[in-house]
């Protein structure tokens, strides 16, 4: 089988840098944090520079710390998914890519506002967005390889 990359290829490489800068931007909200309430480095929401911060602030840093955290360790799942899926279909994968940045900014907003029970919104449309994303790569290397 071969793969022809055609032009339309080109919304998933759109999608896949609008999440790395969607996910730096998460990684600058914790710079701008650790200034608001002092929490200096290596210090990551629990060592010394924290304990000394009050319950109400140490909570809003680490809600900020936890979005960051959790971008970082799912954006190499999501863009090998966006890129496999967009060797298929690119625009479907690419507009599921777009879907799940917009998620992971709900996911953001209300972890932020309201601590993990303000997430599930925005994770059900990240789960959503990956999981479609998962079922186009699949469905379509099984059509084209095992099931050809």
């Amino acid at each position: 089988m071969t793969i022809i990359i055609g032009a339309n290829f080109g919304y998933c490489v759109l999608a896949a840098v609008g999440i790395s800068l969607q996910c730096i931007l998460t990684g600058h909200d914790v710079s701008s944090a650790r200034k608001k309430y002092k929490v200096d480095y290596p210090d990551n929401g629990g060592g010394r520079f924290s304990d000394k911060l009050s319950d109400e602030d140490w909570l809003a840093f680490n809600n900020i710390k936890r979005t960051s955290d959790n971008y970082s360790e799912q954006v190499s799942v999501v863009l090998t998914i966006l890129m496999l899926a967009g060797m298929y279909m690119p625009r479907a994968a690419a507009a599921l890519g777009v879907s799940y940045m917009l998620g992971r900014s709900v996911y953001a907003r209300g972890y932020k506002a309201k601590g993990p029970k303000g997430r599930m919104a925005g994770g059900l449309i990240m789960t959503l967005s990956l999981v479609s994303m998962t079922g186009v790569a699949v469905y379509n290397a099984l059509i084209t390889t095992v099931l050809a």
